[in-house]
């Protein structure tokens, strides 16, 4: 009986250091991100995903220099940052002609690229009113990125190597145009490609995501958000947008092309 107790009393310890590490806010806590963009309004198979994991840190870790001297103060830095976990995106292929001239002329141009994933993508975020913790942000960055070991990166500082369109015996090589720089989505195949009055080349495809960045608010209760933002000169085309909010590091749609508990 005595044995039995004495497993109960440090069993019954063991669950209340666990309950206080929650209570005081010690758990971590991640953002399970999905983003699916639609690319041309009149079809919506053309579309990229992405999926990223953020986990909130809190500023004074994420910043200890500045923390150490705001505490010399009497301050401290309030709220979160939220870095990366890790982060992936796909793109469908795709193919289109629009009209263009060729020397005066009625004439179209084929635009096209092939479906690819992408593994190296640089996403951060952060908590930044301290007043109101449902209040979350983050976006698409070149820029230095913590991760969730509370190692700072430069992404621009990784070699970025673009291979050239493969020639094809008999058909005319297609030209490298533009430059090809690491971007915050860099898909495996980089290749846009062009064809036109006699002559194809190719540019570095350009994600709908580079650019995005995301804020909002959980509902009180909440954590999950669905909604959606307009993107393109009109604003004529959607990118859906799912942050579930876990103590799970899991993430729930990890590279599946749907959103969770949404038919």
């Amino acid at each position: 009986m005595t044995t039995l107790r004495n497993h109960l009393l440090k069993l019954s310890a063991l669950l209340a250091i666990f309950c206080l590490s929650f209570s005081n806010g010690l758990a971590e806590t991640y953002y399970h991100i999905t983003l699916k963009a639609f690319l041309e309004p009149s079809d919506n198979t053309v579309v990229e995903w992405a999926w990223a994991t953020l986990v909130e840190i809190p500023k004074d870790r994420a910043f200890p220099e500045e923390a150490a001297l705001a505490a010399q103060y009497g301050g401290s830095l309030r709220g979160s940052v939220l870095a990366m976990v890790r982060a992936s995106a796909w793109r469908s292929s795709h193919s289109k002609t629009i009209d263009m001239r060729c020397s005066g002329r009625p004439a179209e141009m084929t635009i096209s690229w092939e479906e690819s994933a992408a593994e190296r993508v640089s996403i951060m975020g952060g908590l930044d009113n301290p007043d109101d913790p449902d209040q979350i942000n983050f976006g698409f960055t070149t820029r230095e990125i913590l991760l969730e070991n509370g190692q700072w990166i430069d992404p621009m500082s990784r070699a970025y190597v673009v291979a050239g369109p493969p020639a094809m015996e008999g058909e005319p090589a297609e030209e490298m145009r533009g430059s090809y720089i690491l971007r915050p989505v860099n898909y495996l195949d980089p290749l846009k490609h062009y064809t036109h009055c006699g002559r194809r080349w190719t540019e570095q495809y350009l994600s709908v995501f580079n650019h995005f960045h995301f804020r909002d608010v959980f509902e009180i209760n909440d954590n999950e958000i669905f909604t959606q933002r307009g993107f393109g000169p009109r604003n004529e085309n959607n990118i859906v947008c799912q942050i579930i909010r876990s103590l799970s590091r899991q993430h729930p749609g990890w590279q599946q092309r749907e959103f969770q508990g949404i038919p």
